[in-house]
Parts: structure tokens; C-alpha cells; sequence
């Protein structure tokens, strides 16, 4: 760039910076670096007051990507003082942060400043810095005049912690006219911090009703048994924080214990629970509106109570998907007990609470919960009967055998979005309860009674009856299979297919070549799917004539099998002949060129490479799965051609060279990338390129 440009820009963006627009702005800070860091700093310091969160926001990246983070970190240290705009000292703060070990020094002379917020400002930045530098300073400031500097170093001390700290921490916690704040914030560090203190040192804590639930957490990190009875004490407490603490920190207590000792506590529990009266009732109820960290922690404590009373709450509480999977396994492990509370309000329960406790019936052992599956088979919602069947399945109940046979050519029948699913669970069931592992004699009796259907059955239940078939997994079913090969429909026979390549792993049967010259393109596909999966070198020659099949689907399908099957084999002649045929595939269509691409990008390697000769073709999709295949090989390829999709006319091609490029350093991106910034009126692109440089220049 010639002087006269040089200067123009500089005019332009100290110009742009006081313009009332606040795009105009946003525009000028992010092109702040033509400017000297002298200039540029002071600069960028003001628009950290700018009233425009998102022109704040970009001031902070600046800052912190700038040639002279140490001199950006000196200015922003003297911005904290700034008492007028809380907005930029907040601002500074974010951005001190972000210059990192930089900023240490300078925050650590103003630990001095006469003003109590700015000293609470630079021990909350250094604790969010978290160099070690700092540790003694700031345990320093827990003798500070201002209890808010005070509360802010003890909480610092978690995230900067000093030889020494636990000592001065519990000195905060339980000294006599300790401002709350001060107590509380020094309790709960030496909880974060896992130190061990006993009854008696946290003693003026656990007498205060206020400081009480913080006290206990700590007291929750030793293992002695005077703590631990204080915790069980505790859960009889009226408040219910210090409850809830008392449950969290044995929770925490069991973790580390185990054997006799880990029983005799989980004893103590129970008996404090049982006889405490509404202890187990509350818990239950504030499972309903509580946030999710104490939900969470009320599903442990109650499962670990094991009170059958509790059992329809967590279930219910299983509605949160961040509860699910805590919420089933602590019912599971209730056990019967459990299960039978169920089963008593089954008939009360919600539609997806009912769905729910099938998940747990399928897991129980109860004879009342397997009485309450076989039911629910024949309710009249379809989405239970689902649930139902899954859960048959999982356990194996035999004598819902016949009822899942009857239910599956009922729900085939129906043709129902609902059924549908239906179909597919009882499918499943049948397919576990008749699967491998399974008693000879019930899997005849399943055989005999789907062979039986399919004899004038619809079309659906002939579909299910070859997925089912597949999943038994008996190679003696194949000729039953091979029959539905010449069905009419062609659903029939994708699923005939299907279940011919899980009955026979790895090989390509004859009954499966069957499929190649079939009519239906569906069917053509499921062929080359399975063809892809055969252990035998003998199928690369039916792939490559599905490879040069009429339908694009068709050969999309077999350019995925050809490429994950022989696109990197040991075999030179294999290997050659499949990558010819996938290089003639990236030149097709762009279903079949995109599906050829995506399986050689996921071998990876040389093998990826490839794949980059999407870069030439027109069509965006395929251009941003050309740079990932270009990205994936061990050494980038084609970096011009990536280079030149930095001005490309979609914006997602733009974004995915750009990430690429500087992913890879490639170090002469850095002034197409800058120059696209220019111009660039994207917001993601200008994000992604802001990132992109970052990563560049550092």
C-alpha cells in the first residue's frame, strides 16, 4: 500500500470512529490496526465506553489481538478508574482478560489504587486471568479494608490458589464481625478447593443459620466420622438449604468412601430419612419446580434412600432430558420396590410418564411390572404400545410372544405416523426375543409364526416380517428371504435385501446378487449398501456396474461402497481400478459427486486428497466438501485453489476456505484474508475471518 493510501485510511478510520452510526463504527474498531499501536490503543480504550454493546465487543478483540498486547493491558488498566461508564470498566476487564499473562504486571501495581472498585475490578481480572503470579497479592486482600475487595479475593483464591490459602480462608470464614459476604465467599472456595476442615475449626460457621449451608459443603470434604454424623444430623434441619447442603456434601462423602464404612453411612441415612417426618415428602415435591443442579441432586439423594415414596416424583422428573438417564437408573436400581409404587399410580401417570415406566418395567424383574408390559401391548395409545414393546424385548418375556406376532401385522395394517413407530418397536422385540441367545424353541415359534403371516399379509407387515427375520439372524431363514426377494412391492424387497446382508456378514450370498438388476432403484441401493459391507474382493466388479447405473441414487450408493470398501485397500490392482471409478464419480452429478467425496474424505489420508478435485466444479455444496477433503489429507492440497475461494460469491464457501486456511497456517492467506475484510458485508464471514486472522498473525 503507497504512503498517500496509508494515510487516507488512517483518516478514514480515526473519521469512522466518531460517526454516529454505530455499523459505521463497529467497522472503523475492526479496522483499527492500520493505525500505529500508539494510536491505535487510546483509540480502541474510548469505544470500550461506546454505547453499542456489539462496537464494545469488537474493541475487546482488538485489544487482544494486537501487536502490543502489553501496551494495550498498561491503557486498559487505566480505563478501571474510569467510575463514570460502568459499561467500558466492565469492558476493560473482559479485555484485560483476553491480553492474558500481559495484563498481570500492570494489574498488579493498581492492587495499590486507593479506590475499593478498582481494586475489586483487578482481583476479579487476575482471578479470571488465573496466573500463579498473583496468588500471593491477592491472598493479600483478604485483610482489605472493603469487604467487597474482601469477598473478591477469597473468591479469587479458588482460581489462583496460594500456599497458605486454606489457613487464611478459614480465618475469613469464622472471625468474629466477619461481614457475610466476606464469611460466605471464603466458605465457598474452601469447598471448591476440597480442604479437609473439622466440626470444631468450622464451628462460629455452622452456629450461623446464614453461613450453615456453606459450612456443611466444607464440612462435607473430610471424611471423618464426626463430620459425617453432623451432615446426617443436619438433614433434620428447618432450613431447607442447610438440608440440601447436608445431602450434597454426603453424596460427596459416599463418593470417596467405600466397603463397611460406605454402608454404615448409607444406614445412617436411611434410618435420619425414615424417621424424620416430611424429610423424603419435601425432597419429592421440590423435585417438580427446584433448578436442575438441585433436581439432579434430589433424584441421588432420594434413589439413595431408596423410599418407595419417591419413586412417581423422579419418574416424573424423567420428563427433563437432563434428568432421563439419572432419573431411570435410579429407579432401576430402587428396584421392585420401586416398580411397584409405579405400578400402584400407573393408571394416574401422564401419557409420557406411562412411556417412561415401561423403560423401567423393561428393566425390572418384578412378575407385576411384566403383568403391567403385556397390558400396555394391547392400550389404545400407540405410542405406549411402542414403549411397551421395547421394553418386552429388553426382558425377554416369552409369553408375549403370540401378542407382539398379533400386534405387528395390526400395526403393519394401519398405515399411521404412530404406527410406524410402532411397527419398528415391536419389530425389534421380536427380533431380541427371538435373537441370538434366545431358546431354540422360541425362535422356531417366532419363525413359524411370521412365516405364517406373510402369506396374504400387507405390505407393511411383510416389510416388518424381513427386518425382524434379519435381526433373529439365522442363515437358515435365507430361502424364506430369498422368497420375498420376488415380492411385489418394492419396500418388500429392500427389506429382503437388507436382512440378507445381517444374515450372512461379510459374504455376498447369490439370492443377494438377485437384487443388482432389480427395478427398483431403492432396491439397487440396499444391494450396493450390503455389497459394500462383504469381505469378499469379488463384489468390486458389481459395484462398478452400479457404479454406472441409471439412477444417480444408485450410484451414489455404490461410489460410498467402492470408495470405504477398496479406495485404500493393500490390493495396488483393487485400489486402482476403485479410484478410477470414484474419479469418474467426482465428475458426475452432484448427489453422486457429494457422496463419493464425504466417504473418501472419511478414510482420510492420501486417500482424502482426492476428493479435492471438487474444487473444480461450480456447485457450493460440493465446493465446501472439496476444501474438507483438501483439509483432511496430510499435507493441504491445492492451496491456491483455496486461496482463490477466499472472494467466492456464496458466503459459505468464503467461511469454509478461510477456516481452512488458517486452521493449516497458511501464512500467505493473511492479505487475501485482510482484504477480503475490507469489503466482506457477511457478519458471519467478517466473524469467521476476525478468528481466522487471529490465528494467523499469532
Amino acid at each position: 500500500m503507497r504512503p498517500q493510501t496509508d494515510a487516507r485510511e488512517r483518516e478514514s478510520v480515526l473519521c469512522d470512529l466518531a460517526s454516529p452510526d454505530e455499523e459505521v463504527r463497529r467497522l472503523a474498531v475492526e479496522r483499527a490496526f492500520v493505525l500505529p499501536p500508539e494510536q491505535a490503543i487510546p483509540c480502541l480504550v474510548d469505544r470500550l465506553g461506546d454505547p453499542i454493546w456489539r462496537v464494545r465487543k469488537v474493541a475487546v478483540q482488538r485489544l487482544a489481538a494486537g501487536p502490543a498486547p502489553g501496551q494495550a493491558a498498561r491503557a486498559l488498566v487505566a480505563a478501571l478508574a474510569d467510575g463514570e461508564n460502568p459499561g467500558r470498566r466492565n469492558a476493560a476487564v473482559e479485555a484485560l482478560v483476553a491480553c492474558g499473562r500481559h495484563s498481570v504486571a500492570p494489574l498488579l501495581v493498581t492492587l495499590a489504587s486507593p479506590d475499593p472498585d478498582v481494586r475489586k475490578l483487578v482481583v476479579d481480572a487476575l482471578a479470571q486471568i488465573g496466573d500463579a503470579r498473583a496468588a500471593g497479592p491477592v491472598m493479600e486482600h483478604l485483610e482489605d479494608s472493603d469487604p467487597n475487595v474482601r469477598a473478591a479475593a477469597a473468591d479469587a483464591l479458588g482460581a489462583v490458589p496460594a500456599a497458605g490459602a486454606p489457613a487464611a480462608l478459614l480465618r475469613a470464614a469464622t472471625r468474629a464481625g466477619e461481614d457475610p459476604l466476606v464469611s460466605f465467599s471464603a466458605l465457598r472456595t474452601l469447598a471448591a478447593l476440597d480442604v479437609e476442615v473439622g466440626p470444631e475449626a468450622l464451628g462460629p460457621a455452622l452456629a450461623d443459620a446464614t453461613l450453615r449451608p456453606a459450612a456443611l459443603l466444607v464440612l462435607g470434604r473430610g471424611d471423618d466420622p464426626a463430620s459425617g454424623a453432623l451432615l446426617v444430623k443436619a438433614l433434620a434441619d428447618r432450613s431447607r438449604p442447610s438440608r440440601e447442603a447436608a445431602m450434597r456434601a454426603l453424596l460427596g462423602q459416599l463418593a470417596r468412601l467405600d466397603g463397611e464404612r460406605a454402608d454404615a453411612l448409607v444406614a445412617e441415612i436411611r434410618e435420619v430419612a425414615a424417621a424424620t417426618p416430611g424429610l423424603v415428602e419435601a425432597a419429592a415435591a421440590r423435585l417438580a419446580r427446584a433448578d436442575l443442579a438441585t433436581r439432579l441432586l434430589l433424584v441421588q439423594f432420594l434413589g439413595l434412600v431408596a423410599a418407595p415414596a419417591a419413586a412417581v416424583p423422579i419418574l416424573r422428573a424423567a420428563r427433563d432430558e437432563a434428568l432421563t438417564e439419572v432419573c431411570l437408573a435410579t429407579l432401576r436400581a430402587m428396584g421392585e420396590p420401586a416398580e411397584a409404587a409405579i405400578d400402584a399410580e400407573f393408571g394416574e401417570l401422564d401419557l409420557e410418564s406411562r412411556q417412561t415406566a415401561c423403560a423401567i418395567f423393561g428393566a425390572g424383574r418384578g412378575v407385576r411390572s411384566a403383568a403391567r408390559l403385556q397390558a400396555a401391548l394391547a392400550d389404545r395409545s400407540a405410542s405406549l404400545r411402542a414403549a411397551a414393546a421395547r421394553a418386552v424385548g429388553r426382558r425377554r418375556l416369552a409369553a408375549c410372544l403370540p401378542l407382539l406376532a398379533q400386534r405387528l401385522e395390526l400395526a403393519a395394517q394401519d398405515g399411521e405416523l404412530e404406527s410406524e413407530e410402532e411397527v419398528e418397536a415391536l419389530s425389534l422385540a421380536l427380533g431380541e426375543l427371538a435373537g441370538p441367545g434366545a431358546e431354540p424353541a422360541l425362535v422356531e415359534r417366532a419363525v413359524a409364526l411370521l412365516a405364517a403371516r406373510v402369506a396374504g399379509a400387507g405390505e407393511g407387515v411383510r416389510v416388518a416380517i424381513a427386518g425382524v427375520l434379519g435381526a433373529i439372524g439365522r442363515p437358515t431363514d435365507v430361502g424364506l428371504l430369498a422368497s420375498l426377494l420376488k415380492d411385489p412391492a418394492a419396500a418388500v424387497r429392500r427389506s429382503a435385501v437388507e436382512a440378507l446382508a445381517r444374515l450372512d456378514p461379510g459374504g455376498a450370498g447369490e439370492p443377494l446378487r438377485l437384487a443388482l438388476a432389480d427395478e427398483s432403484a431403492g432396491v439397487r441401493c440396499a444391494a450396493a449398501r450390503a455389497l459394500g459391507a462383504a469381505h469378499s474382493d469379488a463384489v468390486q466388479g458389481d459395484l462398478a456396474s452400479l457404479a454406472e447405473d441409471a439412477d444417480p441414487r444408485v450410484r451414489a450408493a455404490a461410489a460410498r461402497a467402492l470408495a470405504r470398501r477398496f479406495a485404500g485397500s493393500c490390493d495396488a490392482g483393487l485400489r486402482e481400478r476403485s479410484q478410477a471409478i470414484l474419479d469418474a464419480a467426482l465428475r458426475d452429478e452432484a448427489s453422486v459427486a457429494l457422496a463419493a467425496a464425504e466417504a473418501l474424505r472419511e478414510l482420510g489420508g492420501e486417500v482424502a486428497a482426492r476428493g479435492a478435485a471438487l474444487l473444480e466444479r461450480a456447485e457450493p455444496e460440493l465446493l465446501r466438501e472439496g476444501i474438507r477433503c483438501a483439509a483432511s489429507a496430510p499435507v493441504l492440497v491445492r492451496a491456491d485453489a483455496l486461496l482463490s475461494l477466499v472472494s467466492h460469491p456464496d458466503w459459505s464457501v468464503r467461511a469454509e476456505a478461510i477456516e481452512t486456511l488458517a486452521a493449516r497456517r497458511v501464512a500467505r492467506a493473511v492479505l487475501p484474508i485482510l482484504g477480503r475484510l475490507e469489503v466482506e458485508q457477511d457478519s458471519y464471514v467478517r466473524e469467521v475471518i476476525l478468528r481466522a486472522l487471529e490465528r494467523l498473525e499469532g
